[in-house]
């Protein structure tokens, strides 16, 4: 479950600087090194989705699929975090 749950708080850490690379791109949309930031940022965020719903398909033995699993962390993180204690 500790994978599980620093695998989570890595996403929450991406989408964190995703969305604050976004706001600075969204400001000066022609600022090249803001788009590559936001570029940069929103791969590591998507990277960091996967790893997580590809952890929760394998922990569960394919129990939960990635697509359930991926749904999950969209729409159900909360809960996710309250069964791993946080």
């Amino acid at each position: 479950m500790k994978i599980l749950l620093d695998k989570l708080q890595k996403l929450e850490q991406m989408e964190e600087i995703a969305n604050h690379a976004e706001a600075d791109y969204e400001r000066e949309p022609e600022n090249a090194g803001y788009e590559a930031a936001f570029d940069s940022a929103y791969k590591n965020e998507f990277k960091a989705y996967v790893e997580a719903a590809k952890y929760i398909e394998c922990m569960t033995r394919g129990n939960i699929d990635f697509l359930t699993a991926k749904r999950m962390i969209q729409t159900k993180r909360t809960e996710l975090l309250q069964i791993l204690g946080v």
